[in-house]
């Protein structure tokens, strides 16, 4: 069938499915009857070959429903010099359902899904000679050694292979033909696939005159040396933080051949130039970590679990060769300073109304969905729908890099598309990972509960390596939000989105509430200010990174603007008085995108000159303080804390006790002064 300037062939993998060509093709808009196939990866190949053909002809796309034989119509195209196609499921995502009876609905929402265009994410290019080092502990026995030996003998025929033995004992042979034998221990690792830095104790390498044991030559005590891949089968504490999100780093045992042959089909690949995704942008004007060394945000450097960012000062840095794109950072940052950019949040929300526009202008009702990464997730969907009832027919998948991204304004956005219930499947292999993420559903739920009655069973996150089991979970009948949903356009910044999905909930169930109280340690609130502590000294206007807390330049005035308020902590550690604490909550009313005034004072004028130099509190506070200091107990001497800085200087001169005067300076003592003889 024809779908704008797409092609779109349908396959029921050989009547395991219940399609209705028909009814898809309405569905869908298209002006072409949908003809549903039986076995297009086989006796129906010949018919892709045509529309490949076709398709270049036309300058159209060719899409085929079916991401199983995927390497097979790719191969087909490159042996007639043809583009590839693209692929999309929906057999585990729908059509192998205990539910086929009703499947129109999410079907045409996943071709539909399938067929639009994303804006290509920026990629660092990453050129790697396939320098491959291999690290064995001899202490694990010596069938370890030789397994490792027999090992990089195989992957030396495609790669550059160093292997590094640690603990040796000296009574292990073997017969190098393609790789290198060292001795050494790692003290530490650093760097990304293809930028590998380790430093290594106790080297040495082995004599090329090795007879009946290894013999190694000179010794060094230390050494440096870089390489592209890093196979670590030592059975030691991991090298580096987050070691599965590191790439070209692979852990394994001897003493497991599916780890050895997991690890060498992939190495064996990793030569060459790559592109990999700059997985995350990062702005650091709206960085809120730290101002003035008063530390202000880190919860991105709480949450990275690869190490990708580090503290430089009043910002953080991100490493995007370490970023493995687990998007954590994205979900707590509270200024949207770093944001997970493979899909960006708009893209992603734009996307999730796009299926529940489609799937609901089809038929379908309570739409829910579940959000999943393409590893483990996609894996347990595969299993329940082969082994199980597969995926029920209002539940819609939607399948992302990784599912850390989901933070409370993905889950509050998605309510307000229309979703009724959302599902977030997360590997338990990673859970300790994932320790934010429970916080994140909850203050989704403090936003939504503000709103209108919410059932907080309404958002699971799903954390089960039992297929069953999630099946069960994915399967009850219970837990849908009766919030009425409020469909918008995602623009601009999270914070923007975010507040854009709020207001129009709020209006869509005739909220009347306007401030919603929130947990601790929420990204949105106000501050409350002490009137009576506070002088006016404006240190925290200069600390505040987000302008949330402004000054007036014809005035002592102190304002403030909430929706920009991060809670970031900075104006508390830097206010000298301490009369600033945080209160998190979220303001509905449009007024809180502008400053207010929060407390204002006269001017205060030098008592010589006239010229305005501060406000009337802060002179106030400082003569009350130093009123009892040595240098101001005369009479008069506190008349000078009312002078501006010229004529302070001037009046302190004109002391006749001479106030400034110092006594004579010491000479500097010398070496000889300490050699001289009492």
């Amino acid at each position: 069938m024809d779908i704008d300037n797409n092609k779109v062939l349908i396959c029921n993998c050989e009547n395991t499915m219940e399609i209705d060509g028909e009814a898809i093709s309405k569905a869908c808009n298209s002006p072409s009857k949908c003809d549903v196939y039986d076995n297009l990866c086989g006796t129906q190949l010949d018919l892709v070959l045509e529309q490949l053909k076709t398709t270049k002809e036309n300058n159209k796309n060719l899409f085929i429903a079916c991401t199983q034989e995927q390497h097979t119509f790719e191969q087909l195209a490159e042996e007639n010099n043809l583009d590839a196609p693209k692929t999309f499921n929906i057999r585990e995502y729908a059509g192998w359902s205990k539910e086929n009876k009703n499947l129109t609905p999410k079907i045409s929402s996943l071709i539909n899904s399938s067929i639009k265009s994303t804006k290509q994410t920026p990629s660092l290019t990453i050129e790697s000679s396939g320098r491959c080092f291999v690290y064995v502990d001899a202490s694990n026995g010596d069938d370890s050694l030789e397994i490792a030996a027999d090992f990089c003998q195989k992957l030396s025929s495609h790669l550059g292979v160093t292997l590094m033995i640690s603990n040796d004992k000296g009574d292990f042979f073997t017969e190098t033909k393609n790789f290198k034998i060292t001795k050494g221990s790692i003290k530490k690792a650093q760097g990304y696939f293809s930028k590998f830095k380790i430093e290594v104790s106790d080297f040495s390498e082995i004599l090329k005159s090795s007879k009946s044991s290894l013999e190694f030559g000179e010794f060094f005590k230390a050494v440096d040396t870089e390489c592209d891949l890093i196979i670590d089968l030592s059975e030691n504490p991991p090298m580096f933080t987050g070691d599965h999100k590191r790439d070209g780093y692979f852990r394994g045992s001897t003493n497991s051949p599916s780890d050895l042959l997991n690890i060498f089909t992939k190495a064996i690949d990793m030569i060459g130039q790559f592109e990999k995704p700059i997985y995350v942008d990062f702005n650091e004007n709206l960085c809120a970590h730290s101002r003035n060394s008063k530390t202000g945000c880190t919860k991105c450097l709480d949450v990275c679990p690869a190490g990708a960012i580090q503290s430089i000062g009043d910002i953080v840095s991100v490493d995007p060769g370490i970023c493995g794109g687990c998007g954590f950072c994205g979900s707590v940052c509270p200024s949207g300073a770093i944001q997970t950019n493979y899909p960006s949040l708009d893209i992603v929300l734009n996307s999730l109304s796009d299926l529940n526009n489609q799937f609901l202008k089809a038929g379908g009702q309570n739409p829910s969905l579940i959000l999943f990464d393409l590893e483990f997730g996609n894996e347990m969907i595969n299993l329940i729908s082969r082994h199980g009832k597969g995926l029920p027919a209002n539940l819609i998948p939607y399948g992302m890099h990784s599912v850390g991204r989901v933070g409370h304004d993905i889950l509050v956005s998605t309510i307000a598309l229309g979703f009724k219930k959302i599902f977030i499947l997360t590997n338990p292999k990673n859970s300790d990972e994932y320790t934010f993420l429970p916080h994140q559903v909850d203050l989704a739920n403090s936003l939504l509960s503000g709103i209108a009655k919410n059932n907080t069973n309404s958002i699971h996150i799903i954390e089960e390596n039992d297929p069953d089991k999630v099946e069960l979970k994915i399967y009850e009948k219970d837990g849908y939000t009766k919030i009425k949903s409020s469909p918008f356009v995602a623009l601009g910044a999270p914070r923007g989105i975010l507040r854009a999905g709020m207001q129009g909930l709020s209006k869509s169930n005739n909220n009347k509430n306007s401030i919603i109280e929130l947990p601790e340690g929420s990204p949105y609130g106000k501050v409350d200010v002490n009137l009576d502590s506070c002088t006016i000294c404006l240190s925290c206007v200069n600390a505040c990174p987000a302008g949330a807390l402004q000054d007036n330049p014809d005035s002592p005035q102190l304002l403030f603007r909430e929706d920009a308020c991060l809670q970031c902590g900075i104006c508390v550690a830097t206010c000298p008085e301490k009369a600033i604490s945080l209160i998190p909550q979220f303001n509905l009313n449009d007024d809180a995108m502008s400053a207010k005034v929060i407390i204002e004072d006269q001017p205060f004028d030098c008592i010589e000159c006239g010229k305005t130099f501060g406000s009337t509190k802060s002179i106030e506070r400082i003569i009350d303080r130093l009123s009892s200091h040595s240098m101001f107990e005369e009479d008069g001497r506190t008349q000078m804390l009312k002078m501006c800085e010229d004529c302070r200087v001037g009046a302190m001169f004109a002391q006749k006790d001479k106030m400034l005067e110092a006594k004579e300076r010491p000479n500097p003592r010398t070496t000889d002064d300490y050699l001289k003889k009492d």
